[in-house]
């Protein structure tokens, strides 16, 4: 029998747990502490928003006296609301969301970096920032960490400047970060014939006990042998245990735009004759593709005509082997990346991308792996349908797919600086230290095609663009759109006029499409050439340049196949779904009237 201690007593002992149970308890925590701790990839997601655009505090002031109303959310807003917290493999999908430039408090901050790009740098460094705090290499048996990349205007250069710094330099380990700065601007000067490196000088004066070496310095001056310079300058990185290198999985982007992905107003430039100083950094930032970056998918303005808002297109340059798509949707910058009223267009074009960065338009003969791409909230695909709905209701003035307003962005005063119709097929290389276009050398291997939306509407009479009448006199500055309105009466022609982009001087003039329709002249009313909805075209729908520019000549755009979201969202207008979907052939084939059992709430 065991001894009772002279101070302890019977309900002392009562209430001690036996030392049996001690046992227990320490065998379980031995257990604990030694059992190998499951580790799980996860996904790293960065959405960089456009200019002047801000989901958590974005407010729309309206015009002469109205009471405002919160902004219009961009496709990267909802996009990143979409995606859910961890995909069907149980990889946690972590979401960085970054405002547009020109929100930041105070009037100089909102004015001066929303018409020129001032703060892309600090933009880039702090997205950059999330990714080193938070990718993990792990080892052999645990796959890194995935990096995507998404983001819409001024966010589509920021996204892709962020892809171009990852393979210039890698990811940088955490103890490395306090020499970030450092790093970032020897890469954003880098060819830069009057910049000095700092980094290494710097590094090595503090660690004195590591054998000094640097990069070339030469190859640091010399525009022509930047990436030499860089994979030499990353190496070094990685000799030291500063740097992992890592891969990219998607970049996707709405409408990158301006020469170098950065559209500066001209009045702007001279009215501030000190802007040079701060813009010429940004054209030393590489936003190309590389073999780094799995898949790039850009989603472009068929209708944008700013002068400044000029297409950045990509290119596949030969040894790259990047999965490129770049397609053209109707409309002007901000009907395709979102924050206009009438999201027809923005919901097309939102719908694709979350297709693309799920997987569901692949290479078929490629296994699905779960940490290539994005999971996302299907549900949410008939939440954006309702809200649409919902403006159409309010307005009392309902548009099937696709066929909803296309908004003239140019307007006064930017009208000003003239206008420049976009020319699918028709781009070239870009000077990175001008920014000027090498008119010598066209984009090679674009991968461009052409949405079924612009299909659509060309043959269904869609309307052309049309006036925000939000900014039109009274109520705005604008007085050419009453011009045109009078003048459309005297002739007795509605106005808007029908969507007709291969008209003179039209994005589409001198393409033909091919659709078997005998002509696009007029509206034909029907997608299918003879009429029945259940006959599909013979040949795959394409566009096909037979204009006079000699350069163009033979050049050929297919139409791009619709994806499971956008078919999706397309069945909620199923006499119109049908007939899409057998004119466009796509990937997956004719849908059954099983799939996407919804009720439409209107027909056409």
């Amino acid at each position: 029998m065991m001894a009772m201690h002279p101070s302890s007593t019977a309900s002392d002992m009562n209430d001690r747990p036996s030392l049996t149970a001690m046992d227990e308890t320490h065998r379980t925590s031995i257990t604990t502490l030694v059992q190998p701790r499951v580790r799980v990839s996860k996904k790293l997601i960065v959405c960089c928003d456009g200019t002047w655009m801000d989901r958590d505090n974005g407010w729309d002031p309206g015009r002469w006296g109205s009471s405002g109303h919160l902004q219009n959310p961009s496709n990267v807003t909802r996009l990143a609301r979409a995606i859910r917290p961890e995909d069907d493999g149980h990889h946690p999908q972590i979401a960085y969301y970054q405002a547009g430039v020109g929100t930041s408090i105070g009037l100089y901050d909102q004015l001066v970096g929303g018409g020129t790009g001032l703060g892309l740098s600090e933009n880039i460094r702090e997205a950059y920032a999330f990714l080193a705090s938070n990718y993990s290499e792990h080892d052999q048996l645990v796959p890194h960490d995935s990096i995507f990349l998404v983001g819409f205007s001024r966010g589509a250069f920021t996204a892709r400047s962020i892809a171009g710094l990852i393979g210039a330099i890698g990811v940088l380990k955490r103890h490395a970060m306090p020499h970030f700065y450092e790093i970032f601007k020897d890469w954003e000067n880098a060819g830069n014939p009057n910049y000095q490196p700092i980094f290494f000088d710097n590094y090595f004066k503090v660690e004195r006990d590591v054998d000094k070496f640097c990069p070339d310095i030469d190859l640091a001056h010399d525009k022509t042998k930047l990436g030499q310079y860089m994979d030499q300058y990353r190496d070094h990185l990685i000799q030291l245990s500063l740097t992992q290198e890592a891969r990219v999985k998607c970049v996707g982007v709405w409408d990158t735009v301006g020469a170098l992905g950065i559209p500066i107003n001209p009045i702007v430039q001279k009215t501030l004759p000190f802007l040079p100083s701060f813009i010429r950094e940004y054209k030393w930032f590489d936003t190309r593709l590389d073999n780094h970056i799995d898949n790039a998918f850009h989603a472009l303005a068929l209708d944008e005509r700013r002068f400044p808002f000029s297409p950045a297109l990509w290119e596949r340059v030969e040894g790259c082997r990047t999965n490129l798509k770049q397609v053209w949707f109707p409309g002007a910058h901000s009907n395709v990346g979102g924050s206009v009223a009438d999201y027809s267009i923005a919901d097309v074009s939102l719908v694709w991308m979350m297709d693309q960065l799920a997987g569901n338009t692949r290479d078929q003969t490629v296994e699905f792996d779960d940490l290539d791409w994005i999971r996302f909230d299907d549900d949410l695909v008939e939440h954006f349908y309702d809200l649409r709905m919902q403006y159409y209701d309010r307005h009392n003035n309902y548009q099937p797919w696709a066929l909803g307003k296309l908004y003239d962005s140019l307007r006064f005063p930017q009208s000003l600086l003239g206008a420049r119709v976009r020319h699918p097929g028709g781009y070239y290389r870009t000077f990175y230290e001008t920014g000027n276009q090498d008119e010598r050398h066209p984009l090679q291997n674009t991968q461009e095609y052409m949405h079924a939306s612009v299909r659509v509407r060309m043959d269904l009479g869609g309307t052309a663009v049309e006036p925000d009448w939000q900014h039109v006199f009274p109520r705005g500055l604008g007085l050419k759109p009453l011009f045109q309105l009078a003048w459309h009466k005297i002739q007795r022609k509605p106005f808007p006029a029908s969507y007709r982009p291969t008209r003179c001087r039209g994005p589409m003039e001198g393409w033909t499409l091919v659709d078997g329709h005998k002509s696009h002249a007029a509206p034909n009313m029907d997608l299918n050439a003879n009429g029945q909805s259940g006959h599909a075209p013979a040949h795959e729908v394409k566009w096909v340049y037979e204009g006079n520019d000699p350069e163009q000549k033979g050049k050929v755009i297919l139409e791009d196949k619709l994806g499971r979201y956008e078919r999706m969202m397309l069945q909620f207008d199923r006499p119109l779904a049908y007939k899409v979907e057998t004119s466009n052939r796509g990937r997956f084939g004719i849908l059954r009237r099983t799939e996407h059992q919804v009720q439409p709430s209107r027909t056409i």
